[in-house]
């Protein structure tokens, strides 16, 4: 085999062992959530600014069972979890760059949905929110 050959065969093998690495770090470290009972709160902002509260008791672990029991957002399942194109009756027009971005007490969340933790007492927001 030419040194060349071993060269590209080792980055390969190097890329795949770090990928799965940081496969297995991600799934040891991710946020998980408990099941018990808890009440959390949800606000969806609307596109016009009008606000509307929902106040949600549950023992489920995880944002997305939450949002479709509640009947806040319509179950939109994808190959990622809750895609959340519908919140309390507004649809999101996609065309227009228009989405629902979720936050924790004001701050972002760097997960969707589905792999958003709750914990009780915990404050979502989802908003109208145009451009990517």
């Amino acid at each position: 085999m030419e040194k060349g050959n071993k060269k590209t065969i080792f980055a390969i093998a190097a890329v795949i062992i770090a990928a799965i690495l940081m496969f297995i770090l991600y799934q040891t470290f991710m946020p998980k959530g408990s099941k018990g009972d808890k009440t959390i709160t949800v606000t969806v902002v609307h596109g016009d600014g009008s606000q509307k509260e929902f106040t949600c008791k549950t023992q489920e672990a995880y944002l997305d069972k939450v949002l479709v029991a509640e009947a806040i957002v319509e179950d939109n399942p994808s190959d990622y979890g809750l895609y959340i194109l519908v919140a309390d009756g507004e649809e999101a027009d996609e065309g227009s760059q228009e989405w629902w971005c979720i936050t924790k007490g004001g701050e972002s969340v760097n997960t969707g949905a589905s792999d958003t933790p709750i914990e009780d007492g915990d404050c979502f927001e989802l908003t109208l929110t145009t451009g990517y």
